[in-house]
């Protein structure tokens, strides 16, 4: 059974699940990652599979679904319980993880997909956010996606994942501070201040539509690592309209052909940060009060084309060789179109 922990002196939560150690892929070298013939995403999306599908959209003659991971880091049935261990904190492994087997097509990357498939990822991604957050147990939903065994991707299908946590991951809690101090000192949106410095500045943008602005972040943890954000304020990202989640899509699909033709295909990691839960049964929530006008949702997209170092791991602080400023002007350069 798992559980999470947390760390009183990093203020940081870590998830013990010895269950996800029975993962076959986890001791696979890279080569010998499932082939089309024993993948288990395609043994889902053939309906070959009984374990339980969670949700489906069609998509003209493909799909998305939204299955149960078979080895999850947390469990619904769990029940919440929440303990002291001396100085530490121990949280019963209650929450959600689920994958989304983004097409039934082996090997069809998702920068491959048309636009129009990618909106349907993107709605799904919306929709279970949605679903999850009304169990009053889950606190927070992160969406994610590795692609490439760089980035920790355990199979070649295309796929994202759904985790719902019943505690406040700590970067989510320290950027929350941040946005909640700038609103309370300026009474103003942190993160609009940043959009709408980025669309003066300029020099860091790799792309802009009507509804969303693509740049490099001002201090860039990662090498051509771009953020996409709505450039109006929004707050939850489960209020994305359709219209909206297929300009997101063809502007995502944009960026990451421009990544494509930079770093020749690079793994990546892509995360969705949006809105935590005001209603779990778990916390008190005085911290959160004008959460609506302070926080703003953004897509991060990090290709892994650096390893880690011992000062990053031991310092957390980022050695980043390429300036934010020089990726996105190469970026701009590469028009998909």
């Amino acid at each position: 059974m798992s559980e999470l922990r947390f760390d009183p002196v990093g203020r940081s939560w870590v998830i013990i699940a010895p269950e996800r150690g029975e993962r076959p892929s986890d001791f696979l070298p890279a080569p010998d990652r499932d082939a089309a013939e024993s993948c288990p995403l395609c043994l889902f999306a053939a309906g070959d599979e009984p374990s339980t599908v969670v949700a489906r959209r069609a998509q003209g003659d493909d799909e998305v679904l939204v299955v149960a991971n078979r080895f999850p880091a947390l469990r619904i049935e769990h029940h919440p319980r929440r303990r002291a261990v001396g100085p530490y904190d121990q949280v019963s492994g209650v929450g959600a993880h689920e994958v989304i087997v983004e097409t039934r097509h082996h090997g069809l990357a998702f920068s491959a997909l048309p636009s129009e498939h990618i909106a349907a990822i993107i709605l799904t991604w919306r929709d279970r956010i949605a679903d999850l957050m009304r169990d009053r147990r889950v606190h927070y939903v992160t969406v994610f996606k590795n692609s490439g065994w760089q980035a920790a991707a355990p199979h070649e299908h295309a796929h994202s994942q759904v985790i719902a946590t019943p505690v406040r991951p700590t970067r989510l809690a320290d950027e929350l501070a941040a946005a909640r101090e700038h609103f309370f000192a300026k009474e103003r949106c942190l993160s609009c201040d940043v959009v709408n410095y980025e669309l003066e500045a300029r020099e860091r943008i790799v792309e802009v539509t009507e509804r969303y602005a693509a740049f490099c972040p001002y201090a860039s943890r990662h090498p051509f690592e771009v953020l996409i954000y709505p450039r109006q304020h929004e707050h939850d990202f489960t209020r994305i309209s359709d219209a909206s989640a297929r300009e997101l899509a063809r502007l995502l699909k944009r960026t990451l052909e421009r990544l494509r033709r930079a770093l020749s295909g690079p793994a990546f990691n892509l995360g969705l940060h949006t809105t935590p839960s005001l209603s779990t049964i778990a916390r008190a929530h005085h911290d959160l009060d004008g959460m609506d006008l302070f926080w703003h949702w953004r897509l991060e997209l990090i290709p892994r084309i650096n390893s880690y170092g011992g000062f990053e791991i031991t310092a957390d602080v980022h050695i980043n060789p390429v300036a934010p400023e020089e990726a996105a002007a190469h970026l701009r350069t590469l028009d998909p179109e």
